[in-house]
């Protein structure tokens, strides 16, 4: 989405569908990569761009402690200083592509946002919240495995592995987590 797409490919789609990738670019290809979907797009197709925004951990059971998987989650954030990624790009955009009229200027027409929870999806007797944190945060950890050995990170096997079990254990007692799910879309013009 960030390189030209082959010219056979240019304005042949009514929709394009985007999801979950503002984790994998950074914040100055965002707008970069709307106007580059935007040319495959025939007149008058749709750009859909959903994404989540603003990870929030939560305790459903007063006085449970929140803090391995808080700290699973801040640790992180070495992931999100580097070449300015960011985990949940539409609250953080500085353009903010949340905003009409900045898909205005790409070039989009009709644009609707919508946003939801992921906590209003959640079933709490079918403990789709408690496997959509624990998955969260299994990924998270993973994502940590990474900084094992890196010098003066302060992660290490010994680290990850107490801070699973614990975080496990608080999610037993209660704890989960939120997002929010942001859907922009927007028709080019004809």
């Amino acid at each position: 989405m960030l390189q030209p797409f082959p010219a056979s490919e240019l304005g042949t789609f009514d929709v394009v569908a985007v999801r979950f990738v503002s984790s994998a670019t950074t914040r100055a290809a965002w707008a970069h990569a709307v106007e580059n979907l935007t040319t495959l797009l025939k007149p008058g197709g749709w750009l859909q761009w959903i994404d989540s925004s603003n990870f929030t951990l939560y305790n459903s059971v007063a006085g449970t402690s929140r803090a391995a998987c808080q700290e699973i989650y801040d640790g992180l954030e070495p992931f999100r200083a580097k070449d300015d990624v960011v985990i949940g790009m539409m609250m953080r955009e500085p353009r903010n592509l949340r905003r009409e009229d900045v898909w205005r200027e790409l070039g989009l027409l009709d644009v609707h946002e919508d946003v939801f929870s992921t906590d209003r999806l959640q079933d709490p007797a079918l403990q789709l919240r408690d496997k959509g944190t624990r998955n969260a945060i299994v990924c998270f950890l993973g994502s940590l495995q990474a900084l094992v050995g890196v010098e003066e990170s302060g992660w290490s096997e010994e680290r990850i592995e107490k801070l699973k079990v614990a975080a496990m254990k608080e999610i037993d007692e209660g704890v989960y987590h939120t997002l929010d799910q942001v859907c922009m879309v927007g028709r080019k013009a004809c």
